[in-house]
């Protein structure tokens, strides 16, 4: 009862702002025709209720994280959800009544590791029978709650899967297309390699032919020309470039400009561009720099923490060489040394933070409204069909909804594609 009523004080809240900013729906027709593309598509993956209700009506697809596979070393076929049923069908009846227009494709994740394997859902060694229970128990899933489709995130998965991962991929394909339902598919990213080489997996029909500069486990298995051909929707992960551990490759943003521009030059020549989004993370790391202490996530509150409590240097644009070469001299920020070679030749539009607390010198890299319209800006160059948030929460920077209000403002309501 009483989450019953917050959500109607929220719809109350938001109407019309909802009348007036909905996102179209796409139609779940398939068509063999290249849709026209009219604007850039708005798409995020959350796990927060409350920030999806509050904020659906900004983006043109929704993808809510709450499907894991059951079994660890060993697949049943069977997803597990971190909502229960029951949750899972009212919220979807509340963000159907917010946001009609905005498609909702749920994601099943899996990290591949030591404990946790992709393997009989899809179908390695011969187990076609728990990865054809695997398609059934997701189209069940789908029909149960009417969503608009699945989103796939299978992710680490070591270079012998490839091929049933690509056979797994069609036969999904195939019995959502037969409902009238799309398949999107999350990725790992690549950039173009120097010089092309083939890489021989034990388990494969052919080597894989690897031209791209990130050649481990899950970029091994992500086919881009395929997936260009297979998904109805292509989502590239564009983030942890600076992953969250202490020592190399140490502090720096989760998805630079430059990174970023040639991830797309890479997969803009292999996924059509009506597929193609580019996942934008809404968060940094604060890193220590000379203390063996945990970094940590940075999101709004955080970054803003930082700035009212420890007076810290701002910089915006954040040049790395530039700071060590002048304060260095100073014994400020000298224990950035070891990580400067990652740095050489780039300035971020990304902020930094940079500041003192229990003897730590400590660097924060985070995302606001500026960044996040710079990384737009390259999209738009590239002119691919959308982006993605990892992840929507209501601890992302206000001011970056206030511009996707803006950009969606300007979008012509009638667009169906």
């Amino acid at each position: 009862m009483k989450l019953s009523l917050i959500l109607f004080l929220l719809l109350c809240a938001s109407l019309a702002l909802v009348l007036f900013v909905l996102p179209s729906k796409e139609e779940n027709q398939i068509s063999a025709e290249t849709p026209k593309i009219e604007r850039m598509r708005a798409s995020t993956w959350s796990q927060d209720f409350f920030a999806m209700m509050k904020y659906v009506h900004l983006y043109d697809e929704m993808h809510p994280f709450i499907y894991n596979l059951e079994g660890g070393r060993r697949n049943t076929g069977r997803i597990l959800s971190v909502w229960k049923p029951d949750e899972i069908a009212e919220r979807m009846q509340w963000l159907r009544l917010m946001s009609p227009r905005t498609l909702i494709i749920p994601t099943i994740f899996r990290w591949e590791n030591d404990f946790e394997k992709v393997a009989d859902v899809i179908g390695l060694n011969g187990n076609t029978k728990v990865r054809d229970f695997h398609i059934q128990f997701i189209l069940k899933e789908v029909d149960k709650y009417g969503y608009d489709g699945i989103d796939i995130d299978y992710e680490g998965m070591t270079c012998e899967k490839k091929e049933v991962f690509q056979e797994f991929l069609i036969l999904l394909r195939d019995e959502l297309h037969k409902r009238g339902k799309l398949l999107s598919v999350a990725i790992h990213p690549k950039t173009v390699a120097e010089k092309p080489s083939v890489y021989p997996c034990k388990g494969l029909k052919s080597p894989i032919q690897v031209d791209f500069y990130e050649a481990y486990r899950g970029q091994l298995t992500h086919d881009y020309e395929f997936l260009g051909k297979v998904a109805d929707k292509v989502k590239i992960m564009a983030y942890e470039l600076h992953p969250r551990k202490n020592g190399f490759p140490g502090p720096g943003p989760q998805a630079p400009d430059w990174w970023i521009d040639r991830i797309l030059e890479y997969a803009s020549e292999r996924i059509p561009n009506e597929k193609l989004y580019m996942a934008i993370p809404t968060y940094g790391y604060d890193w220590p720099l000379n203390c063996d202490i945990d970094s940590k996530s940075v999101y709004y509150s955080r970054a803003k923490w930082i700035q009212d409590k420890m007076a810290p240097r701002k910089e915006e644009p954040t040049d790395v060489l530039e700071i060590f070469k002048t304060q260095s001299k100073l014994g400020d920020w000298k224990y950035l040394r070891p990580y400067l070679y990652r740095h050489e030749g780039h300035v971020y539009s990304d902020p930094s933070l940079w500041y003192r607390m229990g003897g730590c010198d400590r660097v924060a890299f985070y995302m606001n409204r500026s960044a996040f319209e710079a990384k737009m800006k390259i999209l738009e160059k590239y002119k691919i069909r959308g982006f993605s948030f990892w992840q929507l929460i209501e601890d992302n920077d206000p001011d970056i909804n206030k511009y996707l209000e803006e950009k969606l403002g300007e979008a012509d309501p009638k667009n169906k594609n």
